[in-house]
């Protein structure tokens, strides 16, 4: 009876490896477009959708197949289908996030949430707004060294923040997507809400540089279960300086006032010369 049920157990163990869910990919691009600190945050879903491929999809940790890691099949895990994620995040983002349009490349669909900061302060103000929706982490939780800071001196400005605190700020949307639409279905007990999203890209622009860690597959990377796995973003803190060009239009109408007073300085004193005695 003991070895029925052993091979039973090894049975369903066998099914999982065969097929599973990937986590949803969350990259995220920020552009600072000036030294006040303005500029954009742009934070896009990745999710692999099986009802798009008319073959199955190849876990992306095991692309030849020659682990048996399983097709990847994540559409019967959301209610309503992986569409649902984009109508979840319409009714439940902030009003500052604009939700763009789902989009859909091969059998990738593409969650889009952005939003824009006036200056930093706007920037920090929105960013503690995102980390206070979760409901398991507040700002406070996190020290001075984990929040987003922006130094400036003269034309060139320093960016600092860390993986922590970034993880923090879309808390909000996976413990939504997890408790409101996430279906475990044939997962239920293997899977958490740690397991349905991973953060796999990062970019950050500052003046005229630009710092990025891509998710990348390494064959040679060693997991659990053999050799080659997708690598996603390990940094724990992100700083990148960057120099803003000269405001041009103020040197121009500084270099103009000067030649406006030198000229009229040449004018006056030929009008004294030619003043009669």
């Amino acid at each position: 009876m003991q070895k029925k049920l052993l091979m039973l157990v090894l049975a369903i163990i066998g099914i999982f490896a065969l097929t599973g869910c990937w986590p949803g990919e969350i990259g995220v691009e920020t552009v600072f477009e000036n030294k006040a600190g303005a500029g954009t945050r742009t934070i896009v879903l990745d999710v692999m959708d099986d009802t798009l491929s008319q073959t199955a999809i190849p876990n992306p940790d095991d692309p030849d197949g020659t682990e048996d890691k399983g097709a990847v099949v994540n559409d019967k895990h959301i209610t309503g289908g992986l569409s649902a994620i984009q109508t979840w995040l319409e009714n439940n983002a902030p009003n500052f996030i604009t939700v763009k349009p789902m989009r859909v490349e091969g059998y990738h669909r593409y969650f889009t949430l952005e939003y824009k900061f006036d200056d930093f302060d706007d920037f920090l103000t929105k960013y503690e707004t995102l980390v206070n929706l979760s409901p398991t982490m507040s700002w406070s939780d996190f020290d001075a060294t984990e929040k987003p800071t922006w130094t400036v001196s003269g034309n060139t400005a320093t960016f600092k923040e860390s993986k922590a605190i970034f993880e923090a700020s879309i808390d909000w949307a996976i413990d939504g997507i997890y408790n409101s639409i996430y279906d475990a279905a044939d997962l239920t007990g293997f899977v958490t809400k740690a397991d349905i999203s991973v953060f796999a890209n990062y970019s950050v622009k500052v003046g005229d540089q630009t710092f990025e860690e891509l998710q990348h597959y390494d064959p040679d990377a060693v997991d659990n279960e053999g050799t080659g796995k997708m690598i996603f973003v390990e940094s724990e803190d992100f700083e990148l300086t960057g120099t803003y060009p000269s405001n041009v239009l103020t040197i121009v109408l500084i270099a103009a006032a000067i030649v406006a007073v030198a000229a009229g300085g040449v004018i006056g004193f030929m009008m004294l010369k030619k003043k009669p005695v």
